[in-house]
């Protein structure tokens, strides 16, 4: 007798399987979900943002604005140290600015002395060159009366020519406003002259007196240029 066979019908799919049911229906799955969340992230950070700028900009508002300055001091001590230290730098400008004032000065006046000195440099050498000019026409005459000499001519005219140069020599020492002076028969004066010696006089009147001018003086106003080379008489 054969038993019967054990035959089970598929069952059915269940109802998870078959259809959804609303709440899978609703849930997410895999990437769904992971780019829902990030909507959401993005939703929840464009609500926040206004007031997440709100509360960033005191902040930086906060770094711009100065600190505060300190409340001045009220202890006496730091006062006075202030003040003191304030006139030392007040007396400190001073002070530099005199320096400076003092090396212009300095600087000035040495340049005003170079002037000066060439100024002078330049009034000594148009004062030579107007004696020097004096003297041209004595060493041309001088020059003229030894050609004479040496072309034969005689002594006589030679003793002319050489006096004719010593007066106009002796005029130009006088435009010069030069005096030339002999002091023979005055009172000696040791001021104004040398004495070379003593010469024996048995006249009373002549004592101390000179007696001989070896070398005449010049004097150039009341400036005494040479004294006068003189023998002085004593009387024995």
């Amino acid at each position: 007798m054969t038993e019967p066979t054990d035959r089970r019908e598929p069952e059915p799919a269940s109802g998870e399987q078959q259809e959804q049911t609303p709440e899978a229906a609703d849930k997410p799955r895999g990437d769904d979900a992971e780019a829902t969340g990030a909507e959401a992230e993005a939703a929840t950070d464009r609500t926040k943002g206004p007031e997440a700028g709100a509360e960033s900009e005191p902040e930086a508002g906060k770094e711009s604005e100065p600190r505060p300055e300190a409340p001045p001091p009220t202890d006496p001590r730091e006062l006075r140290i202030r003040s003191l230290e304030r006139q030392l730098a007040e007396r400190d400008a001073t002070l530099r600015e005199y320096i400076r004032a003092h090396k212009k000065a300095e600087a000035e006046f040495e340049a005003f002395k170079a002037r000066m000195r060439r100024d002078r440099e330049d009034d000594l050498n148009a004062a030579r060159g107007r004696l020097v000019e004096r003297f041209l026409d004595v060493a041309d005459n001088l020059e003229r009366s030894l050609e004479a000499t040496r072309a034969g001519g005689s002594l006589e005219s030679l003793r002319q020519g050489v006096e004719m140069v010593l007066r106009q020599f002796h005029q130009s020492l006088e435009e010069m406003g030069l005096e030339r002076y002999e002091p023979t028969g005055e009172p000696f004066d040791p001021n104004t002259m040398e004495a070379l010696g003593l010469v024996p006089v048995t006249d009373a009147a002549q004592d101390n007196r000179v007696v001989l001018t070896l070398k005449a003086g010049f004097r150039l106003g009341d400036r005494e240029i040479r004294p006068a080379l003189v023998q002085v008489g004593r009387k024995m």
